[in-house]
């Protein structure tokens, strides 16, 4: 029970540093001064996982059918004879 109320807490104030950016400019520059190998360390292995994520969703996009930035795909109706579209 104790290790979910301090993981709570974590949770708590890492979502209240993230909701002002400069609470966590002045959180991360503390770190990185008091902390800089394991600031280094983990700003790599997130950078890291980011391309990694992007690159195979990219890659998967690409290979499921292409990119399209915008797609309008509207079925071909057949011109009526009283200058509408018939179903």
């Amino acid at each position: 029970m104790t290790a979910v109320i301090v993981a709570l807490a974590v949770l708590a104030v890492a979502g209240w540093l993230c909701l002002a950016p400069a609470r966590l400019a002045v959180v991360g520059a503390a770190l990185l001064i008091t902390h800089p190998l394991p600031t280094f360390v983990l700003t790599a292995v997130a950078v890291l996982g980011v391309t990694v994520a992007g690159v195979r969703l990219t890659r998967r996009s690409l290979r499921e059918g292409g990119w399209y930035l915008v797609t309008v795909q509207r079925p071909a109706y057949a011109k009526s004879r009283a200058g509408g579209v018939a179903s």
